[in-house]
């Protein structure tokens, strides 16, 4: 594991490091040795960049003198000499020669008395190179994962260790974003860069540059997106270095590299392919909101796992701490992780900043002849509550009259009847806040009934869905074993089911697992049952909350029809109930197998009498206590646990 605590690293501060590479400005080998410096002793080994190689290697711009390492030697280095000439440097802990430029490479390592390695950048351009180079060196680290396998032919202790980025070096500026797209770096003729960065450009006005460091830095604060593109599939450095700069990034997939378990398109950088390049940068420069989340969430996972103080820590664990790898895509996935939510987490919890505190969902058929109450009244309740109400209309007639009232924020109107659960469904599609009641036309609420059930949905543990009434359920004789009406309860009850003229449910876990209210059930009966048992299913709970704040008369608008009308059908109300039986224990008879729950169909109701007869004798009230026990054991005649209860009552 990576090393999390100060006394952790202070186990290298006592060590020595020699760190070879050749010396100029803009090497990766200077990030390393910036990471080293700030873990243990460091000592840097090896010959300047010659001045002849500035032009050819076109860095006219690197604006930075080079300047010798600690010990300055020659190309061709005997480091056994080396040691002999430097006596008074400290022995090394580690030898570790980083590739930086053609031409050199430290001779006589066997003269070291500590392990040495080396780190490999370019195997996808000099992979021969490097299987020569692996066998000279204890340990090997490489950047493109893509040639680990081949290398640990070779030499068994190769391990993948991708670039990086410097936070210090690689950091936002807070300035104008100036520049549509930039590209920094070099740009081959006839090459595929080329062609893609002319397809960019022909179409959006392109910055090109060749900058490092600070400069590099600057032009990517700048620009809106940074283009990048993968050569032989390499995962370079500018990848991180864009990302960390907060920047987005827009850039090819590097198949093989590690890219696509580290870092996920269109969450933390923008993957295009060669033939979208164009329409990618114009969609994310259309999108700024968008563009500048993903920028930021990139930036935050690469400070969080991919500095080059984490490849370092790696690279010394390895070698010097017995770690038996570096860490892999995944690992590094997972650390990068470390406090974020998931992107989808992240947007709904954008989204949620602009959207109502609840919703209330009312699927309407008619006036509600046989109640007192009726949308109208309720509509009327609702004025004084805040929050957004979605209207399902199922019948043409009442939504044409009443679509255009002031406190309907939405609605949709059916030519026809398509049942309680299917409104339900449109109005929860309709709705954009977490917390969604759901209401009878013919329910008459006051806000005291919706700030107790608020409560308990937020508050009480696993709080799925809460109402003012509901059941523990005989589910196989489809009756109530118990049924909380309005004032016969003071305290918060967990229950199988919630009676679903008023309810109110956690929208974000619904849609997280799947929960959604049972279309089969159409037009009416069993759909409370039904999702009763789907938030079960999913590890949560239901809850019936004290409150007397609301009235209800059952079945207003079922009384008053001798069939039911829906989907171009009529049943009466017993037909409907029979079928929808039949297909609920079919339903869940069939889910309980499946998934190995013979418990699922089991109610609540057994484990809260055994509560109640315990608390009843607790309390000394003996003769309730043996009421309730009797009740139970009719209940569970064969239940062995009952048994024993309903005789330790017997004998208190």
């Amino acid at each position: 594991m990576r090393f999390e605590t100060r006394n952790d690293l202070r186990q290298f501060e006592d060590m020595t490091i020699w760190l070879s590479y050749m010396s100029y400005p803009v090497t990766t080998a200077v990030y390393f040795e910036r990471a080293f410096r700030k873990l243990c002793r460091t000592v840097t080994v090896g010959p300047m960049l010659p001045e002849s190689n500035i032009e050819k290697w076109s860095l006219q711009n690197m604006k930075q003198p080079i300047t010798p390492l600690d010990i300055s030697t020659e190309f061709e280095t005997d480091m056994g000499a080396v040691l002999q000439a430097h006596p008074l440097q400290p022995r090394p802990d580690l030898f570790i020669w980083i590739e930086s430029a053609k031409g050199y490479l430290p001779e006589n390592l066997e003269a070291f008395e500590c392990p040495t390695c080396c780190y490999l950048i370019d195997s996808h351009l000099t992979l021969a190179r490097h299987i020569y180079l692996a066998t000279h060196f204890d340990y090997v680290f490489i950047a493109q994962r893509n040639y680990l396998e081949k290398l640990r032919e070779v030499n068994p202790q190769t391990y993948w260790l991708p670039l990086a980025c410097d936070p210090e070096v690689h950091r936002a500026y807070p300035c104008e974003k100036l520049h549509n797209v930039s590209f920094v770096g070099s740009v081959p003729i006839d090459s595929r860069r080329e062609r893609l960065l002319a397809e960019l450009n022909s179409g959006l006005p392109l910055n090109l540059a060749r900058a490092f460091w600070d400069e590099m830095a600057q032009i990517f604060s700048a620009s809106k997106l940074v283009f990048n593109n993968a050569v032989n599939n390499d995962l370079n450095m500018r990848f991180f270095e864009v990302l960390s700069t907060g920047s987005m990034l827009l850039c090819d997939m590097a198949r093989g590299s590690g890219q696509s378990e580290l870092f996920i398109d269109g969450e933390e950088y923008a993957c295009y392919h060669d033939g979208n390049v164009l329409d990618m940068a114009r969609f994310y420069l259309e999108n700024e909101e968008l563009r500048e989340r993903i920028a930021r969430r990139g930036q935050r996972l690469v400070h969080a796992a991919h500095t080059y103080r984490h490849r370092v820590e790696d690279m010394l664990a390895v070698v010097l701490s017995g770690k038996p790898d570096t860490f892999s895509p995944e690992e590094l996935r997972h650390q990068s992780l470390a406090g974020e939510v998931s992107f989808v987490e992240e947007l709904r919890s954008a989204q949620s900043r602009n959207a109502p505190q609840r919703s209330f969902v009312i699927p309407v058929l008619d006036y509600s002849p046989a109640s007192e109450y009726n949308i109208l009244t309720l509509l009327d309740d609702l004025q004084g509550i805040d929050g957004e109400v979605v209207v399902v209309f199922n019948g043409a007639s009442v939504g044409e009259e009443l679509k255009d009232h002031p406190r309907i924020t939405r609605h949709a109107i059916m030519k026809q009847n398509v049942g309680v659960a299917r409104g339900w469904n449109i109005g929860l599609d309709m709705s954009e806040a977490d917390t969604v009641f759901i209401l009878n036309a013919d329910a008459h609420i006051l806000p005291e009934a919706v700030t107790a059930l608020e409560q308990g949905l937020r508050e009480l543990p696993g709080a799925a869905c809460v109402g003012p009434q509901g059941a523990y359920v005989n589910f196989n004789l489809s009756r109530d074993y118990c049924y909380f009406d309005k004032g016969s309860f003071q305290e918060p009850l967990e229950v199988d089911a919630v009676s679903g003229f008023f309810f109110a449910i956690n929208r974000r876990l619904f849609e997280e697992n799947g929960i959604r209210f049972e279309n089969g059930f159409t037009p009416c009966y069993f759909e409370e049952w039904d999702v009763g048992l789907q938030i079960r299913k999913a590890g949560f709970k239901n809850y019936v909350i004290p409150t007397v704040a609301y009235n209800h008369h059952w079945s207003g608008t079922i009384r008053a029809l001798r069939s039911i009308p829906y989907m171009g059908h009529d049943e009466t109300a017993g037909e409907v109930q029979l079928r929808n039986r039949a297909l609920f224990m079919a339903k869940w008879r069939k889910i309980a197998r499946e998934c190995g729950r013979p418990d699922l169909l089991e109610s609540g109701w057994k484990r809260y009498m055994s509560s109640t007869v315990r608390q009843l004798l607790a309390a000394g009230r003996t003769e309730q206590a043996r009421e309730a026990a009797h009740q139970l054991l009719t209940s569970y005649p064969d239940d062995f646990t009952v048994i024993s209860l309903a005789r330790y009552v017997e004998l208190s």
